[in-house]
């Protein structure tokens, strides 16, 4: 398969470039209350495409780049082994550096925890699940937004290659995009949509106004 994937992000966790077997346990759901135990593919896999790999010119559904879409299920399933990662070209090419990194500069590299995510979910059997628990009371900026950024707006938005002048890395620069960048009219769809490929779910919407209604802390 030739050489895909286009901006995804930055978040610490733990997975090495030796391709560790992680052994999840596979318990996965249909729609219902989320198991934490389970990466579900509608709620934490599929907007890593679609926000980063399906923009103009990459791997959306008009003129793909080498022919790969990689914006719903059955597309990205072309590329993926179900219940082996290892041997799946859409993770393996996550490893790749230099000149061949996926995605490219200036995008940072996939960070560990997305690698972790993506791993696990065709660990699991690369299911087309999803869940549908949504706990917008109990929100923290580093559990229920910093993902969301890191997930959905950093390949375009980090200190390196900061779009339209707008850093998103870190609690401070998030708290100033909102104060001064107009990102949640953004992420609204009231002004420029962000992210361009696929709005933010309702969930995650009601996450940030809770976190801004709160103060916005760095907890």
């Amino acid at each position: 398969m030739k050489r895909f994937l286009a901006p995804i992000f930055v978040l610490a966790a733990v997975v090495s470039c030796t391709h560790d077997p992680i052994n999840p346990d596979p318990n996965p759901n249909g729609s219902g209350l989320c198991d934490p135990d389970t990466v579900y593919f509608a709620n934490e896999v599929l907007p890593l495409f679609t926000s980063n790999c399906a923009d103009a010119g990459c791997h959306g559904d008009s003129n793909p780049a080498d022919g790969i879409s990689l914006t719903n299920y059955n597309d990205i399933m072309k590329e993926v082994k179900a219940g082996n990662p290892n041997n799946s070209e859409v993770y393996e090419v996550l490893f790749e550096t230099g000149n061949d990194q996926m995605p490219p500069p200036p995008a940072a590299p996939l960070d560990s925890l997305s690698k972790w995510k993506i791993y696990t979910w065709i660990a699991q059997g690369a299911l087309n699940n999803s869940c549908n628990e949504c706990d917008s009371n109990s929100v923290t900026f580093s559990a229920s937004i910093l993902p969301t950024i890191q997930a959905q707006c950093q390949s375009c938005h980090n200190a390196g290659n900061a779009s339209g002048g707008v850093n998103l890395d870190g609690h401070g620069n998030v708290v100033n995009a909102v104060n001064n960048s107009g990102l949640m009219a953004a992420i609204n769809r009231i002004s420029k949509p962000m992210p361009p490929a696929a709005s933010l779910s309702d969930c995650e919407l009601a996450k940030f106004d809770k976190w801004i209604a709160d103060g916005m802390p760095n907890n």
